[in-house]
């Protein structure tokens, strides 16, 4: 994938079936960027819906592809905004894998990477940028939370892992807008989760000491 600021020329696949689709692709993502930077947030949504549904849908490439694109999309300084949908469709090819450490990952990971890392970058360059984090990308994180609910291919107690570790990047987002009561409300959700994953663990333990003295 080669990226120059908001040209972007995507290489996903050699056999790539839409290239059509796949051309649409950087003029949508501009787009995008444009309706957040004049707050039309629910053109926004629709625009996101779109660049998510030709990703996922019309165009070869993987979540890991994917997420490797928005992380490119995220270290240039005018392409924070177009990294935070290409994450997102990341997240959503990740569902179809069954990858839930993966779609936590497009949320948040480490200190910059992911729709947080967008988020923190889009505020430390112009603060009212508040506006979009709040309204738009913190409900595209929901979004992927609820996304990760929906998954039946893991283990409760990596759930329970995953769903702790992408409120944790919801709440410090929360924290970044001044939304104190929604913060406090992610970090309460966070208890919940953990403490599944405590009783879970405890429960593995008493059974295993069950099997051995059977």
């Amino acid at each position: 994938m080669r990226i120059t600021q908001l040209t972007v020329s995507c290489d996903f696949s050699e056999t790539s079936s839409s290239l059509q689709e796949l051309n649409q692709v950087p003029s949508l993502l501009q787009e995008y960027k444009s309706c957040l930077a004049t707050r039309k947030f629910d053109e926004a949504k629709k625009i996101n819906k779109e660049i998510n549904y030709l990703i996922t849908n019309e165009i070869n490439t993987t979540g890991r592809e994917l997420r490797s694109f928005a992380d490119d999309l995220l270290k240039e300084a005018d392409c924070f905004e177009e990294s935070i949908s290409v994450y997102f469709a990341a997240a959503s090819l990740f569902k179809k894998e069954g990858d839930l450490m993966m779609m936590s990952s497009c949320v948040g990971y480490v200190l910059w990477g992911g729709m947080r890392g967008a988020n923190m970058r889009m505020i430390e360059r112009d603060v009212t940028m508040k506006e979009v984090v709040k309204r738009h990308v913190i409900p595209l994180m929901h979004d992927v939370k609820n996304q990760m609910l929906e998954t039946t291919s893991v283990s409760h107690k990596d759930k329970c892992k995953y769903m702790s570790q992408v409120l944790r990047y919801i709440a410090r987002s929360e924290e970044l807008v001044d939304d104190d009561v929604a913060a406090k409300e992610a970090w309460e959700e966070i208890k919940v989760w953990e403490e599944r994953r405590i009783e879970e663990e405890k429960n593995k333990q008493w059974w295993k000491k069950i099997r051995d003295v059977l």
